[in-house]
């Protein structure tokens, strides 16, 4: 079954707000200056955001909180590879300008596909859906 668009947009924040500020949160409180610690946290969650669903069979913290996961196409886990090539496919969003019309297209593709598929979806293969 498909995820709504704003379903998607909580889990997202819960990972990259609450996951990255807790590890950045960490390394600061454990005395690292903060440019070392964003820097350090920034590998950190590049690292969780590749691993977690590859080891947790789909799942991001965020997405587990909201009752989704990341599968394949034909409902498998996902591999390693689908889930770097689903994380590198997202660099459109930060190009400037374009991104923006990546990202508003993107967006619209979850809410009006059948399936809920944005665009790096498609390109890795994979799709979010409620369990």
């Amino acid at each position: 079954m498909r995820t709504k668009l704003l379903t998607r947009v909580v889990a997202l924040l819960i990972d990259n707000l609450g996951i990255y500020a807790l590890i950045v949160g960490i390394l600061i409180n454990i005395g690292k200056n903060s440019y070392m610690s964003l820097r350090l946290g920034s590998l950190i969650f590049t690292i969780y955001i590749i691993l977690s669903p590859t080891i947790f069979k789909g799942y991001h913290f965020g997405k587990y909180i909201m009752g989704m996961k990341i599968v394949k196409d034909n409902y498998e886990n996902p591999s390693i590879a689908n889930i770097v090539v689903r994380e590198l496919s997202k660099i459109i969003y930060i190009i400037p300008i374009i991104g923006i019309i990546f990202a508003v297209t993107s967006n619209y593709m979850i809410n009006i596909r059948e399936d809920g598929k944005s665009i790096h979806d498609i390109v890795a293969k994979t799709k979010v859906i409620k369990v």
